[in-house]
């Protein structure tokens, strides 16, 4: 499975990507399993947030896109919460 990530906006403007892949089915390293449930925890939450996702980009605030397999998101950043925060922020930590 990949994951990417890219987070614009914020007073800088800079942004930042990031991207991870890991294996979702068979066997896999610890690492893997990790993955795998941040990956499952966020992606229950994303047809709720796109529902809801009709909040306006606040002024200096990051935008996120979060790409989970085929399917992408975009939200502000007041509205990316939970795992789907977690997944986020590791990607762009850790899959720079």
């Amino acid at each position: 499975m990949r994951v990417s990530v890219s987070r614009s906006g914020g007073v800088t403007g800079i942004p930042r990507r990031g991207a991870v892949e890991f294996v979702m089915r068979g066997e896999r390293s610890p690492s893997d399993n990790e993955w795998a449930g941040l990956y499952r925890a966020a992606r229950s939450q994303t047809d709720q947030l796109q529902r809801d996702s009709g909040n306006r980009l606040a002024r200096d605030a990051f935008q996120w896109t979060v790409q989970l397999g085929r399917q992408r998101v975009d939200l502000p950043d007041s509205t990316l919460t939970g795992p789907l925060r977690q997944l986020a922020e590791r990607v762009l930590a850790e899959g720079g």
